[in-house]
């Protein structure tokens, strides 16, 4: 036995120079960090859009998304402030990137209005509005979703099923 033991360690230092054959399959740590997504280059991006209206477009509210990710542990909002157009882009973190079904684990919400708004102030801070986002566009590890349009509704008349937001 000790014979075939010298035997193949002849052979593998006169056929591979003392080389491993796995020597070029290990990795750097810097190349291990990058295949694990944590590189100098992202290999996902997930972003929600959406848009806040009343009967025109809230601008200057904070709009914020949160994701169940199945541990006890809460999760944090995420937050995004509306422009001009009322409308909002959240880019997620890439720790909630693989959450399985994404559409059903996250939920967005309008979380501040601007009281200049105060037709639709009064129905925001009274109700629970959010809502579920969708899946538009997935390429090259760049994933879209939307909340659609979250709509606050500003006549007080209303009942209060009408001020939530549509869905």
């Amino acid at each position: 036995m000790g014979s075939f033991f010298i035997f193949i360690l002849f052979f593998f230092f006169t056929f591979f120079n003392g080389e491993s054959v796995a020597a070029d399959k290990f990795w750097s740590r810097i190349e291990m960090a990058e295949m694990n997504g944590y590189g100098e280059h992202k290999l996902s991006s997930v972003v929600i859009t959406g848009s806040l209206l009343c009967n025109s477009p809230v601008s200057g509210a904070t709009v914020a998304i949160k994701c169940h990710t199945g541990f006890k542990k809460k999760s944090n909002w995420i937050k995004a402030v509306t422009d001009d157009f009322g409308e909002f882009i959240i880019h997620l973190p890439s720790h909630l990137h693989a959450i399985p079904h994404l559409e059903k684990a996250c939920f967005v919400k309008p979380v501040h209005v601007p009281k200049h708004y105060h037709r639709c102030y009064k129905t925001f801070s009274k109700s629970n509005i959010h809502k579920g986002i969708k899946l538009v566009s997935s390429r090259n590890g760049f994933r879209v979703y939307t909340s659609g349009t979250i709509r606050l509704h500003g006549d007080s008349s209303k009942s209060p099923h009408a001020r939530k937001a549509d869905m």
